[in-house]
């Protein structure tokens, strides 16, 4: 039986180094003086102030492989050479999502729509480093939660339009992860 669990609340810091580096800023090449960082801060501080961080997780058995498909419990299956090389040997799989909410895309949405792109740029940068740092935070919680059972996570971890694993998947992981409940 697959049973879900809910994260309400990831603790996450601000990723402030991850969205300067995303916006290009390079601390070797690029000059800005204080008053524009301190602008910068404080558009990263209002975005991450919007981020509610949460996820969700289940662990999965696998039933078998087959060429270039993953079976696991319930029916469920993931047809992909690259995951199928990667869970070669596993006996299981963990399945994980996570969102920061709308509210920093409405922040977004809200710069752009007053003519500035500039803070949008930066929100969009917050909300999309904000939420690789709840996967990350939550793969290494699975992590441990898994090494309880005497198993190991693999090195790398997968998403929906990786190499051959299509974005077509998301629709199944969103039905099978219940995303309508974290509001995606």
């Amino acid at each position: 039986m697959i049973k879900l669990n809910y994260m309400e609340r990831i603790p996450v810091v601000l990723p402030e180094k991850e969205i300067l580096a995303r916006l290009k800023y390079n601390i070797h090449k690029t000059e800005m003086d204080e008053a524009t960082y301190g602008r910068f801060l404080g558009i990263m501080n209002r975005g991450f102030a919007a981020c509610e961080p949460r996820g969700v997780w289940l662990r999965m058995d696998i039933e078998y492989m087959q060429d270039e498909t993953v079976f696991l419990e319930d029916g469920f299956s993931i047809e992909s050479r690259s995951v199928a090389n990667l869970l070669g040997g596993s006996s299981a799989a963990a399945l994980m999502a996570v969102t920061v909410g709308p509210a920093i895309v409405e922040l977004a949405s809200q710069a752009v729509n007053s003519g500035d792109g500039a803070s949008a740029l930066v929100y969009d940068a917050v909300g999309s480093e904000t939420a690789e740092a709840a996967i990350e935070w939550l793969n290494m919680y699975i992590g441990q939660q898994v090494k309880r059972r005497g198993e190991n996570l693999t090195k790398m971890r997968f998403s929906a339009g990786y190499g051959d694993f299509l974005l077509e998947n998301q629709k199944q992981f969103f039905e099978l992860l219940r995303l309508d409940k974290l509001g995606v």
